[in-house]
This record gives structure tokens, C-alpha cells and sequence, in this order.
């Protein structure tokens, strides 16, 4: 247990995730910061766009002994806590994320066409299969048809939650 790096998330100052990241690193420690390419739109025009996945927030690896060294880091607003100790981030959760990412680390938008069958991973309707309809106008939540008690209902949720059945 002793010297055993954990994960543990971070959060920063707003929009100073990059400088975090660059004092963190100048300090040796292992950070992930995941990012996601998004689109916007500037009148009939269509522009990529990379944005955090979770803005102000990033991950540090490092022994519990060394938080200290990440709080005090230029930038940082404070380590996730519970209770009177760090939290740490389950290594697979990490794994998770970057698993999601393309090539160039970047996490893009699935594409998904009407019809395809769909598995919600996480909340009330776990496990659920369910067919994609349509993207909601906010890009990050897909409209899903679900058969429950022989009727088919539409549902909205965070496109992070569904995978290909």
C-alpha cells in the first residue's frame, strides 16, 4: 500500500486547466485531462470545436502524501474530497474515459443512425435496450424509443450512457 498511486480529480480555477496541467507535469506527476470535439455553429456555418469533457476539472495520479503538493499548485481550486480524506478515482473509471477516445486522444460524438439498438449503461434503465431516433438540439443527448408495458416511449438522455447493443 505504501507508495501505491491512486487517481484523484482535481479541480481548477476556471478555464486554468492548461496551466494546471503544465505545473502539475513540472512537478512530475501523471494527469489525464480529457477533452472532446464538439461542433458550433456561426450562422450557416459549421465549426469543430475542442472543449473539455469536464471543464475545470482534471485527473492527477500521485501517492496519497504528494495531495498536498497538487493542491498548492498554481491554478487549482481544490482536491476532491470525502469526508477528511482525498477521493480517489477507480483506475477502470479512467480507463473507462480514455477508452472513448480516438487516436489523437481526442473523445468524438458517436454516429449513430435512426434505428440503431442501443444499451443504456447507467441509471434507471440500466441494461435497457432501446433504438436511436435522433440527436437533441444540444448535441450531447441522443432521443432514444423504448418498449416498456407494450407501448414505445421516447427518452432523452447524456449520450456518455448508451452503447451499441
Amino acid at each position: 500500500m505504501k507508495g501505491q498511486k491512486s487517481w484523484y480529480a482535481v479541480q481548477t480555477k476556471p478555464r486554468q486547466e492548461e496551466k494546471v496541467l503544465f505545473f502539475l507535469k513540472q512537478k512530475g506527476f501523471n494527469t489525464y485531462f480529457p477533452k472532446i470535439q464538439t461542433y458550433i455553429y456561426k450562422g450557416l456555418k459549421k465549426y469543430k470545436k475542442i472543449k473539455p469533457l469536464f471543464p475545470n476539472y482534471l485527473f492527477v495520479k500521485c501517492e496519497r502524501k504528494k495531495i498536498n503538493q497538487v493542491c498548492w499548485t498554481y491554478g487549482v481550486k481544490k482536491v476532491l474530497w470525502k469526508n477528511t480524506q482525498p477521493q480517489p478515482i477507480a483506475a477502470e473509471l479512467i480507463s473507462s474515459i480514455r477508452s472513448l477516445a480516438g487516436k489523437d486522444g481526442l473523445i468524438r460524438k458517436r454516429n449513430y443512425k435512426k434505428n440503431d439498438l442501443l444499451r443504456i449503461k447507467t441509471g434507471p434503465f440500466k441494461g435497457v435496450e432501446a433504438l436511436f431516433d435522433h440527436w437533441e438540439s444540444d448535441g450531447e443527448r441522443v432521443c432514444l424509443l423504448l418498449n416498456l408495458i407494450n407501448a414505445q416511449i421516447k427518452v432523452a438522455v447524456p449520450a456518455s450512457v448508451v452503447e451499441v447493443a
